[in-house]
């Protein structure tokens, strides 16, 4: 399970690679890669050819858990639900991959293909922190509290939001409009929906890193019965502090690629650690199995 997660992180990194780089076109027909099962050797055909290969092995790797959750299934287990929802988003999101070529990489079909990889990245982050069904029970209460859960429910609605968001400001090359930061054009007030996008995007992610810390200091203060939650508060902690950074550092570095690549890939590990704890807070008893051992 931790093997599929880590592909699909891996996968959604590859995927943001190819973005920034513009190797999204560099195979302009699908399945096929210049109609060859082998394409030419060039740089943007290979990071391209290759985010293909990594979502074939991720499917194959999703498939495996699936049966594995499957044979292992209990009563009221989240694993094998979790599972299988990833591997039917799995699928869809490589027929949408195909769509995205064959429509000449249409923005909203990029978009839809990012919510659904990242939306797989949960499903497995969720079901490897269920754990194998082991059979014990869990002392203290089944649930959190009420308003972790509409906390985190916002969180993660608005997290996904602000990823994708950035994805579709790529997309139309609104990226580096902003030429300074915490500002965009120093003390003035920005014109221009590129640059009303940029600190768009900006405030929402300052204004989203609140109630995510919030969760991370309650998942400190959670109780010793939920000790699992608080490796994940400061894995959630540090990505959101080093999201921040490394936006900050693009813009200082002249949106090199490297930095717009590793961006979008902290980004995705803002996600899953937050879907971790939001897991965890919301339901301790359900994920004690995976750090009782």
């Amino acid at each position: 399970m931790l093997l599929g997660l880590a592909a699909a992180i891996a996968q959604v990194a590859l995927g943001g690679v190819v973005r920034v780089t513009g190797s999204g076109d560099a195979c302009p027909d699908w399945p096929l890669c210049h109609g060859q099962i082998i394409p030419p050797l060039d740089l943007n055909i290979w990071l391209e050819f290759s985010h293909r290969l990594s979502a074939s092995a991720l499917g194959v790797l999703v498939f495996i858990a699936s049966l594995l959750a499957w044979r292992q299934a209990q009563k009221a287990d989240i694993t094998l639900p979790a599972t299988v929802t990833a591997l039917v988003l799995v699928v869809a999101a490589a027929l949408l991959g195909g769509l995205t070529v064959l429509t000449e990489l249409a923005w909203w079909a990029r978009l839809i293909h990012l919510v659904l990889a990242e939306l797989v990245v949960a499903c497995l982050a969720v079901a490897w922190l269920a754990g194998p069904p082991d059979g014990r029970s869990a002392a203290g209460p089944r649930t959190g509290s009420g308003l972790d859960r509409k906390v985190g429910s916002i969180c993660l609605v608005a997290l996904l939001g602000v990823i994708v968001f950035g994805s579709y400001m790529v997309g139309f090359n609104y990226g580096a409009a902003c030429t300074s930061w915490p500002m965009c054009q120093g003390t003035r007030i920005p014109e221009g929906f590129a640059f009303i996008a940029n600190m768009t995007h900006r405030v929402t992610t300052a204004l989203i890193a609140l109630p995510v810390f919030w969760l991370c200091i309650r998942a400190w203060g959670f109780g010793t019965r939920a000790h699992q939650a608080r490796w994940i508060a400061i894995l959630c902690a540090g990505c959101m502090l080093a999201a921040i950074f490394f936006g900050a550092l693009m813009v200082w570095l002249d949106f090199s690629v490297l930095l717009r690549s590793l961006h979008l890939v902290i980004a995705t590990l803002v996600w899953v650690s937050t879907v971790g704890l939001v897991a965890v807070l919301s339901d301790p008893a359900r994920f004690r199995a995976r750090f009782s051992a």
